[in-house]
């Protein structure tokens, strides 16, 4: 598959995937190196084996699950590149691309019930168990063992926010210039969330902001910790207690805040469609990205699923960038083997495509509001939980605002207002 020409795309560096040397580039995401090379399928499911490939691209799908220098089950998205590094499909023998294990979805169309096979004959079921056992998991254990870590000390801090996109920027920003001392925890490597995307408006903020918010917070004496991942929260009768949890080791921080702002955007979620988890389907605001900054080209024909801007922006982009694009607003069904290979319109019409992008509604990441206590409400509309706030974040739990669209759908521009909002909700009332 090809990249983008410009230069500055260039691949630098081989990996090795399956014993096979593949171009990448220093620093991108192995996913993204694997797709430009035409790498689409990272591993197998783990019961009827199917081909399982990146979705999200921001690290919540799990779809790129692989072996990474002898360590399982890592997600193939948010491990950079490095000349010489050893990438292994998982769950599949002898490889992902051509894994025999993958009969089992054809020796039984209707479903296998492994509960109750061959339990009529007491042999053939200790055989049948032994094999299944040997077939199971997600992976063989690391080649090493884990350096031990030390216990977490707790540790104290005036305000935390969560997530460094435009809603968790513009709180941090708020509390910064209110004087507060603020640890803005983010998963990614970078600021901006969706901002990195560009398939916004143009009066959402500029990456330029987004990267003076991280300034100020610093200057303010504050800390910005990214490719960190808040693993829960308590309240034990106290300020809430976080657990943050760093990418680049064993490391782990139970914090206590006064205020604590969660502004976790949303997850990727694949269209409602029959085969829906086929190699080949990407997710709208981690392709943008992946082709804005790594110069991603995932394929010659796509079709973009999805009504409104960022369907369209991406449309164009994808165009610009040499692809053959077909947009659509429905889809009755995608057709493949190992990756996508057509679409099927509603009215019967089939497209030919190796790529599927979906630009459709994403889902609320209310993981850890909802731990938190914050109340949450279905939205019919959005077929999700959305968490209720009132228009400052409030949520109604002691020293708890959420901003961003986690409450409801919304741009940049104003998740960045929302933000802003609970931010300084958060310094009176905390």
């Amino acid at each position: 598959m090809p990249r983008l020409p410009e230069p500055r795309f260039a691949p630098d560096c081989t990996i090795d995937v399956d014993g096979e040397p593949v171009p990448a580039r220093r620093g991108e995401s192995v996913a993204v190196a694997l797709l430009a090379a035409g790498h689409v399928v990272l591993g197998r499911s783990p019961k009827y084996h199917r081909p399982r490939g990146p979705f999200c691209l921001a690290g919540s799908c799990h779809g790129c699950l692989a072996r990474i220098d002898g360590l399982p089950g890592q997600r193939a998205c948010r491990v950079p590149c490095r000349p010489g590094l050893v990438v292994a499909s998982q769950n599949a023998f002898p490889s992902a691309q051509h894994d025999l294990l993958s009969a089992f979805d054809h020796l039984y169309p209707r479903g296998l019930d492994h509960h109750h096979l061959m339990t009529r004959n007491a042999f053939l079921n200790r055989a049948a168990v032994a094999v299944s056992r040997l077939l199971t998991g997600q992976g063989r254990l690391p080649d090493r063992p884990a350096s031990p870590a030390s216990p977490p000390a707790q540790e104290h801090r005036e305000a935390l926010v969560v997530g460094a996109g435009p809603a968790g920027l513009g709180a941090a920003l708020a509390l910064a210039l209110a004087g507060r001392r603020v640890l803005l925890a983010e998963s990614d490597t970078l600021p901006g969330g969706r901002l990195r995307s560009g398939l916004g408006r143009a009066a959402d903020p500029p990456l330029d902001w987004a990267e003076g918010a991280v300034r100020a917070v610093t200057s303010a004496g504050g800390e910005v910790a990214f490719a960190t991942t808040a693993l829960g929260v308590w309240h034990d009768g106290e300020s809430p207690l976080v657990a943050l949890r760093a990418e680049d080791g064993p490391r782990l921080r139970l914090v206590r805040v006064d205020r604590l702002v969660l502004a976790t955007g949303t997850h990727a979620v694949p269209p409602l469609l029959p085969r829906n988890d086929l190699p080949g389907i990407l997710a709208a605001r981690g392709l943008a990205r992946a082709l804005r900054e790594d110069g991603l080209v995932p394929g010659r024909r796509a079709v973009v699923l999805g009504r409104g801007g960022e369907a369209q922006a991406l449309a164009e982009r994808l165009s610009a960038a040499g692809l053959e694009v077909r947009p659509a607003r429905m889809l009755s069904a995608v057709r493949g083997g190992r990756r996508v290979r057509s679409v099927l319109l509603p009215h019967g019409e089939r497209v030919a495509c190796d790529t599927l992008v979906f630009a459709g509604p994403r889902a609320p990441a209310a993981e850890l509001a909802r731990q938190a206590g914050a109340p949450l409400a279905f939205d019919p509309e959005g077929q999700a939980f959305r968490v209720l706030a009132s228009p400052h974040g409030a949520t109604g739990q002691a020293g708890l605002w959420v901003a961003g669209e986690i409450t409801s759908p919304m741009t940049a521009e104003e998740a960045a207002e929302a933000g802003r909002l609970a931010g300084e909700a958060a310094h009176v009332h905390g």
